[in-house]
């Protein structure tokens, strides 16, 4: 009897420990990949004021231009697409993939040769308590080349305008 007694005292031990260093781990991924603070056990949220994100997709011709899909004239297919991909970012941050909205994208527009996905995410700067914008982009080819664009941040800027 008191080697059980022995084990649940471990398993309990264990499980207030782990449940003890969680909020260290999470408000580092908070940090590290912008997942979001009130997901995953949220205990980050306390520390954390959570980033709002804004989605655009803008579609690469074959002969290199580049046209930004207009959020008010998404078909139901693209907007379910992009509605999936911002909830999996919200709640993940940078660990939430663009391939499968970039994948769905290519499929819906078989006349685009890539698709860039660029995500502009506004946050509280901590240092200075101003609102700062970051924008992540990902460029993803039809044909499987691994070659990003290189797009400026004045141009990133106007994809994200009105």
């Amino acid at each position: 009897m008191s080697e059980r007694v022995g084990r649940k005292r471990r398993l309990v031990g264990l499980s207030l420990v782990l449940f003890a260093i969680w909020p260290i781990f999470h408000y580092a991924l908070t940090r590290t990949y912008g997942t979001d603070p009130w997901k995953l056990f949220g205990w980050a949220m306390y520390c954390v004021p959570g980033p709002m994100k804004t989605v655009r997709v803008v579609l690469v011709d074959p002969g290199g231009g580049r046209r930004r899909l207009d959020l008010r004239r998404y078909s139901e297919d693209e907007q379910r697409l992009v509605d999936r991909f911002r909830e999996r970012r919200a709640a993940l941050g940078r660990l939430a993939s663009p391939e499968p909205l970039a994948a769905g994208m290519l499929e819906l527009h078989p006349d685009a040769a890539g698709v860039v996905v660029a995500v502009a995410v506004f946050e509280l700067d901590l240092r200075t308590a101003l609102l700062s914008t970051r924008f992540d982009y990902s460029t993803h080819w039809r044909d499987g080349r691994d070659e990003p664009l290189d797009i400026p941040p004045h141009t990133l800027n106007r994809y994200f305008g009105p």
